[in-house]
């Protein structure tokens, strides 16, 4: 082979690398707590693929224990302002989703969990600190929050808000990927 030959053929290997890559086929991997780095992080990449394909379709994979409510439901409501922008967002996990990623899937168009996947929700959790009032404060505001995410879970589930904070009082509830599908937390198992 000439050096035209062998040029090309490293062009055409270097151009399937990059259509290869998950960057290039807005599939982005969670595989990490819910914080302010990895929404802000996620929250670019979604910015980014926006800007570049208007309305094409976006995967999230989710294997995560969860983190931040605050930043985690920033990017709850981003995955929903993508929708809103015309593109079809898949929420998935393979592991678990666990806490605020469980939340976090339920922002997908398509919801989909792997066979031996878990999906993990619980009460809302927090640590707070201060004088008493401040704490009252807190507590408020918590179960403002913890309101939203059962109307969240409940929003596709064949449970009512009411019904799933019975079944998660005081205790982690690990839902198996077939429980979740019987349940409406997630549309597909794979």
């Amino acid at each position: 082979a000439d050096a035209y030959e062998i040029i090309a053929a490293q062009a055409r290997r270097t151009e399937d690398e990059v259509l290869a890559t998950n960057r290039y086929n807005n599939h982005y991997n969670f595989m990490v707590s819910v914080n302010g780095d990895s929404v802000r992080a996620c929250i670019e990449r979604l910015t980014e693929w926006d800007r570049i394909s208007p309305e094409k379709p976006f995967e999230i994979v989710f294997n995560s224990p969860g983190g931040d409510l605050v930043d985690g439901l920033a990017l709850f409501d981003y995955i929903r302002l993508m929708r809103d922008k015309g593109h079809k967002v898949t929420t998935s996990t393979i592991g678990y989703a666990a806490s605020m990623a469980g939340i976090l899937l339920q922002a997908g168009d398509v919801r989909i969990m792997g066979r031996e996947s878990w999906l993990l929700i619980h009460e809302a959790s927090f640590l707070t600190l201060g004088k008493f009032g401040e704490v009252v404060d807190e507590v408020n505001w918590i179960k403002r929050i913890q309101k939203r995410i059962l109307d969240i879970f409940a929003e596709r589930s064949v449970l009512t808000a009411k019904q799933i904070g019975t079944r998660w009082e005081r205790k982690d509830w690990w839902i198996s990927s077939d429980e979740a599908l019987k349940l409406g937390f997630v549309d597909e198992v794979r």
